[in-house]
């Protein structure tokens, strides 16, 4: 197999990708990510909030009365982005809310409550225990949100290609 030519500028940036095990690593793990929507305006927003990655799809969860919520109910397309240590994906997908006249409700928030929580995988922790219960309020809903790949890049990789494409003096005629 041919070695891929260098990059030299900024054109071709395929060499900063992540690969399918990088993305699973930094997705998998769970933790924070930024939910996106639209606007009735059409603008797009964004919101810093918890998740838990399962079965190729992400949980999110928020009070009803968050303006995503009808927003989502409309516009479900949305997106997702990750940014951890110097990666970053991004994916869209369309939204489902799912709330507690949803007959599948108590399976639903069962399972996502424990996982984000951190019960799940301790289930004697007594603090996790307390923020499984804080989750459970009457006017809360849990967002689920397919996930297909746009973007996922290496920050810190292509960070390192920039300063050593300086210090080389890439790009001076």
């Amino acid at each position: 197999m041919a070695e891929k030519e260098p990059i030299t500028d900024y054109e071709d940036l395929s060499g900063m990708q992540l690969t399918d095990e990088e993305v699973a690593a930094l997705v998998g793990q769970g933790g924070e990510c930024i939910f996106n929507w639209t606007t009735k305006e059409g603008y797009p927003v964004g919101v810093v909030v918890a998740y838990v990655f399962r079965n190729g799809k992400f949980w999110t969860t928020c009070a009803a009365r968050r303006k995503r919520v009808p927003a989502l109910r409309k516009r479900p397309q949305s997106a997702i982005v990750i940014n951890t240590a110097g990666k970053t994906v991004s994916y869209k997908g369309d939204s489902i809310i799912h709330q507690n006249t949803d007959p599948d409700w108590v399976e639903v928030k069962t399972w996502f409550y424990k996982a984000l929580s951190g019960t799940e995988r301790d289930p004697n922790n007594v603090g996790m225990r307390n923020f499984e219960k804080f989750l459970d309020s009457p006017h809360r809903v849990i967002i689920e949100t397919e996930a297909r790949l746009v973007v996922a890049f290496d920050t810190a990789r292509f960070a390192k290609f920039t300063a050593e494409a300086i210090a080389a003096g890439l790009g001076v005629d």
